[in-house]
C-alpha cells in the first residue's frame, strides 16, 4: 500500500478555511458550510459511497482530524466519483482513491503511483485499529505520512492470541526506530564525516550510544498491548493487525459491510483488479444522527 510521492503537508488553517461546531451548525451560512474547505471541529461526519454493487456508510473519527478532514474535502470535490476499487483481497481488504483509475482501460494495474498530497500520520493503534470494517489511508514512502486518496477497508480474518503478540512486538520495535531516528538527527553531520571517512570505529560507538539512550527513554513508557475488547474482535470478528503501527485508521464502516464483503468477493485479475470494474458512481456527506462520539 505504500506509494510515491511529493511531500506536501496539509495545512488545517483558520486564515484558510472556516471552523465550527455540529452544535452551530444551522447559524453558519450554507454557502460557507458547503465549502470545500470547511473544517468541523467537534462531531464525527459521514460519507456515503454509492457503488455500481450497492452502497456502503464511513463513519470518520473525530480523533484524526486531518484524515477526516482529508476525506471530506474529497467527497466534496467530486474525487472519488467514477473512480475503480483495486488492490482487492478477499481475506484482506479493498482499495480505491487512484485518480488515474477513473475511466482506466481492462487489465490496467492501479494504485502504483500517486502523485496527489500527503497527509502526516494520525497513527493511534492503542484506539483506532485494523478490526473489520476499519478504514485506513494508504501510506507513501515516508514514514508516517498518508496519501490525500487511497484509503482501504478491512474485511480480514480471525486471528490468534500469537498473531496478536508478534504485531505488538513489531510495534514496539517501530516505536524504537521511530525514537532513536529522532535522538539520531543532531550527529547527522558528524555520521556524514565518519562515513567520509571511514571511520566505523566512531559510527559503532555512536550507535551503541543512541542504542542505549533509546532503550532508556523507551523504558519510561509502558509497551503497547492489545486491549481486552481490542483481542476479542480480533479473534471474533477478524481484521488485520499486521497494519496496526503502520497506517492510519480514520473511520469505520458502519452500513453496508455486507456491499464491502461482496466487492472483496469479485472475480480479479492478477493485479487485485475487479472485472468488471466495480466503480463508486457517488460519494456524499450523510447526517447520522444520535450517534456516540469516538
Amino acid at each position: 500500500m505504500k506509494k510515491k510521492t511529493v511531500l506536501i503537508y496539509i495545512v488545517l488553517s483558520l486564515s484558510a478555511s472556516v471552523l465550527y461546531s455540529c452544535r452551530q451548525k444551522q447559524a453558519v451560512p450554507e454557502s460557507i458550510v458547503d465549502d470545500a474547505d470547511t473544517v468541523i471541529s467537534d462531531c464525527d461526519q459521514y460519507v456515503r459511497f454509492q457503488t455500481t454493487m450497492g452502497d456502503f456508510v464511513i463513519k470518520l473519527y473525530q480523533g484524526t482530524p486531518l484524515h477526516r478532514h482529508n476525506m471530506v474535502r474529497n467527497v466534496r470535490r467530486g474525487v472519488y466519483d467514477g473512480q475503480l476499487f483495486f488492490g482487492v483481497d478477499r481475506k484482506f481488504k479493498i482499495q480505491t482513491g487512484d485518480p488515474k483509475s477513473r475511466g482506466a482501460a481492462p487489465g490496467v494495474t492501479l494504485g502504483i503511483e500517486d502523485n496527489s498530497d500527503t497527509i502526516k500520520g494520525e497513527i493511534f493503534p492503542a484506539r483506532y485499529y485494523h478490526k473489520r470494517g476499519a478504514v485506513g489511508q494508504a501510506s507513501v514512502r515516508q514514514v508516517n505520512f498518508s496519501t490525500s486518496q487511497q484509503f482501504y477497508i478491512i474485511t480480514g480474518t480471525k486471528a490468534s492470541a500469537s498473531t496478536l503478540a508478534d504485531c505488538e512486538e513489531k510495534i514496539e520495535k517501530k516505536w524504537f526506530k521511530a525514537l532513536k531516528d529522532s535522538l539520531t538527527q543532531p550527529y547527522a553531520q558528524e555520521i556524514l564525516e565518519y562515513r567520509r571517512n571511514h571511520n566505523n570505529n566512531k559510527i559503532s560507538v555512536l550507535n551503541d550510544k543512541l542504542n542505549k539512550e533509546t532503550e532508556a527513554v523507551m523504558k519510561t513508557r509502558k509497551p503497547f498491548r492489545y486491549s481486552k475488547e481490542q483481542i476479542q474482535e480480533y479473534a471474533t470478528n477478524g481484521g488485520a493487525p499486521t497494519l496496526d503501527g503502520y497506517y492510519t485508521v480514520f473511520g469505520e464502516v458502519v452500513e453496508g459491510m455486507n456491499v464491502v464483503d461482496s466487492i472483496s468477493r469479485s472475480h480479479i485479475d492478477k493485479n487485485g483488479r475487479p472485472v468488471p470494474d466495480v466503480k463508486i458512481i457517488k460519494a456524499v456527506l450523510v447526517d447520522w444522527e444520535d450517534t456516540p462520539a469516538q
